[in-house]
This record gives structure tokens, sequence and C-alpha cells, in this order.
């Protein structure tokens, strides 16, 4: 099992180093970077407000490592490490419970490359949802282990399970979708099951739910706790939903597509690819299939602990964000969700192979390499394509504005911020995928900043080098010395001087 593991470890690397080792950021990088110097405290508090502390804490001490946009690397490099960490972790405990060597290797290289995992990949302030993701695995781990101690044992038992708990409370205080990991590993396990009777699954599943809730609820009460001690502010983004019906609608139409869609992305201003709802159709096909594959070999029991299990997990593996009145169906909260149907997909698919004991079981394992070989080669495509290259084109627009300021004149410089339409990117997905940064006076003023301390590392204060404005209307040339126009990356012009 090692020579597999090692592999996980470094699959990551392979996928996205190159895009790990490129020159960019991303909107927040840049603020973050500057906040981490100069206010010491802000990003923990602001993190904190929102009910991640430990994300603050993990984000600040690794911004102000990382001091420029060039560090911003190193940060990235860590969520590699994340998840090749993760997959080998997987891999492991996929054995365990059964898995043979060969899809449990597959799925798990899977959970690395799909779009989800792109996302903390090229992103550089996401590398702390890679601990909590790691953190929940560890959890699954000693819940395990509490479980399988004799029944005698209430200690031991006890102590594993409390150990469960805290890990999935300090994975959530990290970020609390990366928590709820544990549905994928649930999963992975009730499908291995051949029960006849319901009751036992049921009380399998009940247990490990308990352990998954008592730590979002000792993470809801230490924050909660936190905002009434007065040691943070909440955020206003805290809110309960309270149109249930509503978001239960907008979570099948929006939501549960993307997760179906595996290693297929969405698109925001203009229709999917072609290959996104046929391969939803493709999901929900092998997984109906596989469900009757199971009622032929199990029976009614086996039926009904395959859909019950998929139900219960799929609304648990969103429940968080379910809760949370935020409408906001971006890949980074859906890790849990296409986890879990992702280990659907995969266990329908060996049943069906199944169904022929000669040659079944080795052409799916043939499908299902050239399945995450194809994935593998999408994220390191869309890492670069959809993340580095648009966001590098950016940042040096930017820079070949802030090259051509020259302290003694104190130019005047605007910044015609640009549209998301304006992305160099072959495809965009909200904020993450193929978007534009710079869409704010905020995001170009940090970014510009950022990028005129690089040219003068000993000025205390560069702002009196320049005087500064943006915005998505172009003024009278007579109102600035130096135009950056954002609106003009496709076309690759850098910069324009004013006459």
């Amino acid at each position: 099992m090692t020579g597999p593991a090692a592999l996980l470890l470094l699959l990551p690397w392979l996928i996205y180093g190159s895009a790990v080792v490129q020159r960019y950021g991303m909107r927040d990088d840049y603020s973050i970077l500057r906040e981490a110097r100069e206010e010491p405290g802000k990003i923990l508090r602001v993190c904190a407000a929102m009910g991640r502390p430990l994300y603050g804490w993990l984000l600040e001490t690794s911004v102000r490592e990382a001091g420029d946009i060039d560090g911003l690397s190193g940060m990235r490099a860590l969520s590699v490490v994340g998840l090749g960490l993760l997959g080998a972790a997987v891999f492991l405990l996929l054995r365990k419970e059964g898995w043979p060597t060969a899809p449990a290797a597959l799925l798990a290289a899977f959970l690395t490359v799909m779009p989800s995992a792109q996302v903390i990949a090229s992103w550089s302030i996401c590398w702390p949802q890679a601990v909590a993701l790691l953190l929940t695995v560890g959890a699954y781990a000693l819940a395990r282990r509490g479980f399988e101690a004799p029944p005698e044992a209430l200690w031991r038992r006890g102590a594993w399970c409390l150990g469960g708990v805290v890990a999935m409370a300090t994975a959530t205080l990290i970020y609390q979708v990366s928590g709820l990991f544990y549905a994928v590993l649930l999963a992975a396990a009730l499908v291995l099951r051949q029960d006849t009777d319901l009751r036992a699954p049921a009380r399998w599943m009940a247990r490990h739910l308990a352990v998954m809730g008592g730590g979002l609820g000792a993470a809801f009460v230490i924050t909660k706790l936190s905002f009434a001690l007065g040691l943070f502010a909440p955020s206003p983004r805290i809110t309960f939903e309270t149109h249930f019906l509503d978001k239960a609608a907008w979570f099948v139409t929006q939501v549960l597509p993307n997760a179906l869609a595996l290693n297929v992305l969405n698109a925001t201003g203009s229709a999917p690819p072609l290959a996104f709802w046929p391969m939803v159709a493709l999901t929900l096909t092998v997984v109906v299939l596989g469900v009757f594959v199971v009622g032929r070999r199990v029976g009614r029991a086996g039926v009904s602990t395959w859909l019950v299990g998929l139900l219960v997990l799929t609304a648990a593996a969103y429940s968080v964000s379910f809760l949370a009145s935020e409408r906001w169906p971006t890949y980074r909260t859906l890790y849990a969700l296409t986890g879990v149907w992702s280990v659907y997909f995969v266990a329908s698919l060996l049943n069906l192979g199944r169904r022929w004991p000669v040659h079944g079981p080795r052409a799916v394992t043939a499908l299902l390499g050239i399945f995450v070989v194809v994935s593998a080669l999408l994220a390191h495509q869309h890492s670069l394509e959809l993340f580095a290259f648009p966001q590098g084109r950016e940042l040096a627009l930017l820079e070949e504005g802030a090259r051509q300021v020259m302290p003694a004149r104190q130019p005047r410089v605007f910044v015609l911020t640009a549209r998301q339409s304006d992305s160099s990117a072959p495809l965009r997905y909200l904020d993450e995928f193929g978007s534009v940064s710079v869409d704010s006076e905020w995001v170009a003023k940090e970014m510009f900043r950022a990028l005129v301390e690089e040219r003068f590392p000993g000025e205390r204060d560069v702002n009196r080098l320049y005087r500064f404005a943006a915005g998505p209307v172009l003024p009278e040339p007579r109102n600035y010395d130096i135009l950056v126009d954002m609106r003009q990356q496709q076309r690759s012009r850098p910069i324009h001087l004013a006459r």
C-alpha cells in the first residue's frame, strides 16, 4: 500500500506544480499581504467574525511569512502538500474499509483533482482548507477506531470518539464546510456494507453522525462564546436561512448539478460547456444502475441502505451551507457534496463490473483510470488557464503601469476597472475559475500599491509617490498622467500613457 500512497503524495505536484510557481495572486491576496504587515490581528478578527478563528490564525501567520506577491507561491505549495497528504490518507482509509487497491487509489486521486480541489490548489489564501480536510479525515479515523473497540472497553471507546469530536471541531473552526468531508468517508464505508437488516447500518451511521454533529456543535458553541465574551464581533454574514423550501429548490437547480457533473465545470455568463449536462446525466444513470445491481445482490435492505444513505449523506455534505442564508454555489463549498457523489459513482461502476466476473472488474478499473487521467489533465489545464495565466495578465497590466511611476513627478494614476466579461480566460465561474480580480476600486488600489512597494522597497509610505484613482468610467485625459486600462486583458495592451 505504500507505493500507491507515495504516488498520491506526488500527484498534486504533477498536476498543479506549474501553476504554483507562476507569479500571480487573486483579489483578496493583495489586501491580505498588506494587512498582515500593517494591521496585525485584522485577518484573525475578520475570519473569526465568520466563525473561522483558526483559519484567520493560519492565514495571518502564513501571509506574514510570504511577505510579497512572489511569496504567494509558497502558500499555494502548502495547498498542494495538503492535497497530497489528503489523497494518501483517504487511500489508506479506503483500504482499511475493504476497497480494492486500484479503485481506492483512483477514487483518492480523483478527490485531489476535482474542481473543488483545483480552487484550493490555485488560490493562495485557501491553503488552510486543506488542513481542515486532513483534520476531518483524522476525525473519521479516530471515531472508527473507537467504534471498533470492545464494548467492555468503554473508556477507550470514549477517548477515541472524543478525539474524533475534537478533530472535527478543529476542522470546523478552520473552515466550516471542510468538516463536512466526514460524509465522504462515511459514504465510502457505507457502499461496501451488505447488511440484510436495516438496523445495523442505521446504528452505525447514527454513531458516526453523532461524532460529526458533535464536532460541528462544539465549534458552534465555541464561536458563540467568543462573541458573547467580546473576543470577536460577529459578522453580519452569519445569519440562518428562513425559507427552506425555496432554498431546497435553489439547491436542486443551482448546486446539485455542479456536484453531479464531477469533473466538468459550470460557467457564469454563458451556457455550461457541452459536456456539463451529459456528465450530470451519466452520473445519475450510473448510480441508478448501481442501486439496481445492489438490489439484485442484497435485496431491499441493500437498496434502502444505499438510497437512504445517499440522501442522508447528501444532506450532511451540504448542511452548513444549507442552513446559512447566503446562496453562493462556489466550488470551494462543494468539496464534500461532490465527494459523496463521486464515491457512489465509483462504487456503482464497480458493482456493474461485478455483473461480468471474467472481464468486468478489469474493464471498470480501466474506465476509472481513463476518467481520472482526463480529470487530472483538466485540473492541470484549469489551474493554468483559469487561474495562473488570466490572473497573471491582470498583474502584468498593473505592473507595467507601476513601472511608469516617477516619484519626483507624483503622477496621477487612473485604473479603469474591468468587467467580469473582460476576462481573458476561456471560461468563467463566479469569483473562482476565470474570474476578474480588478473589477473594483479597492482591489486595483491594493494591487497597484503592492507593485509600487516592490519597486521602492525602502519607502515607508508609497502612497505619497503617486495619486491614485480607479473606477468603471474613463475620465478626461487631462485628469490623469498614467492610465491602466484593465479592459484590455484579451488584447494584451498593458499600458496607455496620457499625453
